[in-house]
């Protein structure tokens, strides 16, 4: 009985760790800091226009024909994926590391009217941030977000010299559709079938 009872014990001492562990591995880090939240003009704005502004972040983002162009406070102002038309239609996502704005991602649907095709159109990690799986984080919660708003596929577009960025997409699953575009480089990503 004494042997029954240790045995059974220590079956319900690994359950809880194995919880524990569980729980944490898959949870959304914010007891580490980790936050994930919607972009608020209000509060965001600057930090998130700085970070497109640091460093080289600038040519990595957005296309060399539109870098005298674009308008960064535009897209965010009016969460639009046009440069023209307030459309808003973009979610905006920010992501907090101890309260610092770490990163940023967009997306919207690139058919109005229909929620089955996407754009991831912005990913970027802030310099002091990279190098720790934030990007990853930031990709899965876009994806997880966009299929829950009814997507099957989403595609993406990085410059065709950004090589961890390509990686990234690719091992999450996204193939490349095309690589003809002279800047960048096009993938495509597809929920898989049931």
């Amino acid at each position: 009985m004494k042997k029954r009872l240790f045995f059974i014990g220590i079956f319900v001492v690994l359950i809880g760790i194995s919880f524990y562990m569980f729980k944490n591995y898959f949870s959304d880090n914010s007891s580490s800091g980790f936050v994930v939240r919607d972009f608020d003009y209000n509060k965001d704005h600057q930090a998130v226009d700085n970070l497109f502004h640091k460093d080289d972040n600038w040519y990595w983002m957005i296309s060399t024909q539109n870098t005298d162009t674009y308008s960064i406070d535009f897209a965010l102002r009016y969460k639009t994926s046009s440069q023209h038309i307030k459309k808003q239609d973009m979610v905006l996502k920010v992501c907090l590391i101890d309260g610092k704005i770490a990163g940023f991602f967009s997306y919207y649907p690139k058919i109005q009217g229909s929620n089955k095709i996407w754009q991831l159109l912005f990913l970027i990690v802030d310099q002091d941030f990279r190098r720790q799986g934030i990007a990853r984080k930031l990709l899965t919660s876009a994806v997880d977000d966009m299929v829950k708003r009814g997507a099957i596929r989403i595609d993406i577009a990085t410059r065709n010299n950004n090589f961890r960025a390509q990686n990234l997409y690719k091992s999450f699953g996204a193939k490349l559709v095309d690589s003809d575009d002279g800047d960048f480089v096009h993938f495509s990503w597809y929920k898989p079938k049931l």
